[in-house]
């Protein structure tokens, strides 16, 4: 129940409805109460709470969207997003180092470290022979215990014979491939809306078929290229931002 505070506005100020009430869900969603990944309650039962208009409830929810701080899906409400970060695509960047900007730490678990021969795919798009080997690393990213992406890296194997499980783990796929003479230093990146397939679906705990982002990477060390990353990311923690200048 909400408590006479939170419920009560200051109408003698020259500051809109919408924005204090804005400004109390936002606390909400900072102190915890609105927990990450909560679905908040729908807004006619807001308007009735807060005694204001569905017009003032809808706006104050839609500047939150905006911000990232909230997200809505079709036919199933609005939830509190656990992170939200604007990634800008003007360089390198790191998931993990953008978390721990936020204060966030981020959890890679490894579902599988396999050497197999590159499928035709697979082998056009880094350049290789067919049935050359590869190393095929896939792996979980969470972070506040909600897994929101899936990433599976493919790495021509005579590029780094030497590179292990052990390494990716304690250090991470590009420090590890630095470690053995192999320095990414270019990455094309190809964005495109998708529905999450039921393998990954399962490993991010969503639902077949929900929307997510596809992204596919091609890093290069000089003119070689030295991996293929396919990336399923949840739509609702990331805003990719393009900078373009004349």
């Amino acid at each position: 129940m909400a408590n006479k505070n939170d419920i009560e506005f200051d109408r003698s100020k020259p500051i809109s409805l919408y924005y204090q009430l804005q400004e109390k869900f936002l606390k909400k969603i900072q102190t915890g109460e609105w927990k990450s990944g909560q679905k908040i309650p729908p807004e006619i039962e807001l308007c009735r709470i807060y005694n204001l208009s569905r017009i003032t409830v809808r706006k104050a929810i839609e500047e939150l969207v905006h911000s990232g701080h909230l997200v809505r899906f079709q036919g199933k409400g609005t939830f509190v997003v656990s992170v939200s970060l604007e990634q800008k695509l003007s360089k390198f960047y790191s998931f993990s180092e953008a978390l721990l900007q936020k204060g966030k730490k981020e959890h890679v678990k490894m579902l599988s470290f396999t050497v197999e021969k590159a499928d035709a795919g697979t082998a056009g798009s880094l350049g290789m022979d067919r049935d050359e080997r590869v190393f095929r690393v896939l792996r979980l990213r969470s972070v506040d215990d909600t897994a929101y992406a899936v990433e599976t890296s493919y790495i021509p194997y005579s590029l780094c014979p030497r590179l292990t499980e052990r390494d990716i783990v304690e250090k991470g796929l590009y420090n590890s491939m630095r470690a053995l003479g192999v320095n990414p230093q270019r990455i094309i990146e190809k964005f495109r809306a998708d529905a999450i397939h039921p393998y990954e679906a399962k490993q991010m705990k969503l639902k077949a078929g929900q929307p997510i982002i596809h992204i596919e990477r091609t890093t290069f060390d000089g003119p070689v290229i030295i991996e293929l990353c396919n990336s399923i990311v949840r739509g609702d923690f990331f805003t990719y931002t393009v900078e373009l200048k004349s």
